[in-house]
Formats: structure tokens, sequence, C-alpha cells
């Protein structure tokens, strides 16, 4: 069955991409509550300069962002993105 072999390959690889997609949006899902959280209980009074704020807040655009993106895009956008989204687990 030598033909059937690029069909298999290919949905193995279809199986694996969903799968990457499906644990991409699961953590940006988590870190996208964490960054409400964290903003949510940010210190007040805030300054207009607050670079930790402004990081924050654009760290959390850029998650909901990728959220809103098919499987297919989010794969390749996260891997751009992810040292971004401000999270301490995925620095370096």
């Amino acid at each position: 069955m030598a033909g059937t072999q690029p069909v298999e390959q290919h949905d193995a690889s279809a199986r694996g991409a969903l799968a990457d997609a499906q644990a991409i949006r699961a953590y940006l899902e988590r870190r996208r509550d964490a960054l409400i959280e964290e903003v949510r209980h940010y210190p007040t009074p805030i300054a207009r300069c607050d670079v930790q704020l402004s990081g924050l807040l654009d760290a959390r655009t850029e998650a909901l962002a990728l959220l809103a993106l098919d499987d297919a895009a989010l794969v390749e956008a996260f891997a751009a993105a992810r040292y971004r989204l401000d999270d301490p687990d995925v620095r370096d």
C-alpha cells in the first residue's frame, strides 16, 4: 500500500498541527486570563508613563489577537509572538 503512505503521513501531520494549535490556544487562554487579572489588580494611582502596565496591556492585546486566528495561522504567529506575551515562563 505504498500509494496510501503519503496520505497517512499527511493525516498524521495534520493531527499534529491540530494538537499544537489546541495546546497553544489553551496556553493563550490561561495567559489571557492571568493578564486580565494582573491588569485588574494593578496598583493605583497609575502614571501615564508606567512601562510595566503598558507591557501588560500590550501582551493582553497580543494574546487576544492570536486567539482570534484560525488554527493554521495561530501556530505560525505564536512562534513569532510568544516572547512578547510578558510571561516569565517563556523568557530566556
